[in-house]
């Protein structure tokens, strides 16, 4: 008797709903389980202008790349603010071409580097490889594709009629258009139709952030699809308006990038993310040891190497010089160029005398106080000097170090680092640990 009145109150509510012409609600969720995996497959194409000052004037440089990455990835935790907190992948495929002004750049990730390890901080989201440190184009390669740890957390949990809309969080946004800092957001969803089992729905409207110190605008249309047996998201595309401003450490853009994302659930763990192949991961709750986020630069010449904090960032390079900016919480602090020097006898270097000579010669600078001056201890075979001043550079109040690296077959480097007199205590010692952290000569094989 029980299932009859069940079975005739099924078909009451179900001629209600005819009769109202009511959609039944459903819910875009997600439970975020650690050791769930997925297939990702994801491409994008970007089209746009870069924006120059040359001879006093703004110059529009075309600019066009494509990407395109296939990965496995293992969630390792949840996000206390939803979606993904950490997970592991491994990259099939990684590669990114691109074409600035004719001049065309290939990029792949290295197959040492192909474990990736994604996870949310309090600054944001931080990849490493627990295989070693990755160079600052892997680093772009595998971080600035779409984050996949987001797409749990664009998701409403709720129920939600066709046509109804909501509100995507501040997190959310912030993770989806790869700011550093959120500054405005009204990205809105939207469930547009379900129908055999899917769920169709849109992302709309506009955000505004900050990345590597530099405002961005962004116009959003995206629309995705969520599996209603699975409870998954399935599909994304996603594209953008970006209008950029100049950064410290990036130029003025206008781009139009669109995404395309496909996302597969997976039965079983993929042996490249396997108990054995995550051995090196540290722990969702353990702090990652410095040397699995630092960054990598080899000069192509081979004269030297180095390892340094991501917070560097290489601005300009040409076969005698590289530039790197310090930027601290997006904000610019300091300014290192590194510079080929006339190489020494074995086991010599450049005298202080002869090295404080050309200081003095160095144009639009002028000295006012000296704060350093001396040899610093440096590992064996070895010699390091470094002269600190006051002083203005181009009418700027500054302070500027000079550092003069010699290594045991001679080989020297100078580096110079500047910054404002107001920064110099917020420098600290990090000019100092970036010179101490360069290799001179070729790698022993």
């Amino acid at each position: 008797m029980t299932m009859c009145v069940r079975g005739w109150l099924g078909i009451i509510v179900l001629m209600g709903a005819i009769t109202t012409g009511r959609a039944e609600g459903v819910t875009l969720h997600e439970d975020v389980k650690p050791g769930e995996c997925f297939q990702y497959e994801i491409t994008l194409n970007i089209a746009g202008k870069m924006k120059v000052q040359r001879d006093n004037k703004t110059e529009d440089l075309p600019i066009r790349a494509t990407a395109r990455h296939e990965f496995v990835e293992r969630t390792e935790s949840p996000a206390a603010t939803g979606g993904i907190g950490m997970a592991v992948r491994h990259y099939q495929t990684a590669t990114s071409t691109s074409e600035t002004a004719g001049e065309r750049t290939v990029r792949s990730l290295s197959a040492e580097r192909r474990l990736i390890v994604a996870k949310r901080n309090a600054q944001g989201s931080l990849h490493f490889s627990p295989n070693g440190p990755l160079s600052r184009e892997e680093l772009d390669l595998v971080a600035e594709h779409f984050d996949t740890l987001c797409l749990p957390a664009l998701l409403p949990d709720q129920e939600l009629n066709p046509g109804q809309s909501w509100t995507i969080r501040p997190e959310a946004a912030e993770h989806a258009c790869l700011f550093d800092g959120l500054i405005k957001n009204e990205l809105v969803g939207k469930l547009v139709a379900v129908a055999n089992g899917v769920a169709e729905f849109t992302i709309t409207g506009q955000a505004e952030g900050i990345e590597y110190g530099a405002r961005a605008q962004l116009t959003i249309t995206a629309k995705g699809k969520f599996d209603m047996a699975t409870k998954r998201m399935t599909e994304l595309s996603w594209e953008q308006i970006d209008q950029r401003e100049l950064g410290p450490a990036s130029p003025a853009t206008e781009l139009k990038a669109t995404v395309t994302l496909k996302r597969t659930a997976l039965a079983d763990v993929p042996e490249t993310l396997s108990a054995a192949a995550r051995a090196k991961v540290p722990a969702a709750d353990a702090t990652v040891p410095d040397a699995m986020t630092q960054l990598h630069y080899a000069m192509p010449s081979g004269q030297y190497r180095f390892q340094y904090a991501r917070n560097w960032h290489i601005v300009g390079r040409t076969r005698d010089h590289l530039v790197m900016r310090l930027l601290d919480r997006g904000e610019f602090t300091a300014q290192a160029t590194i510079t080929n020097w006339k190489k020494a006898d074995p086991g010599q270097h450049t005298t202080p005398a002869e090295f404080k000579g050309v200081l003095n010669q160095l144009p639009n600078w002028q000295a006012e106080q000296i704060l350093n001056d001396g040899e610093i201890p440096t590992s064996a075979g070895r010699w390091l000097y470094r002269v600190t001043a006051q002083g203005k550079q181009d009418g700027l109040a500054v302070v500027q170090s000079f550092y003069l690296l010699a290594g045991p077959n001679g080989e020297q480097v100078a580096v110079t680092v500047v910054t404002r007199q107001e920064k110099a205590v917020t420098l600290g010692s990090r000019d100092l640990d970036l010179v101490q952290s360069i290799v001179l000569g070729q790698p022993t094989k």
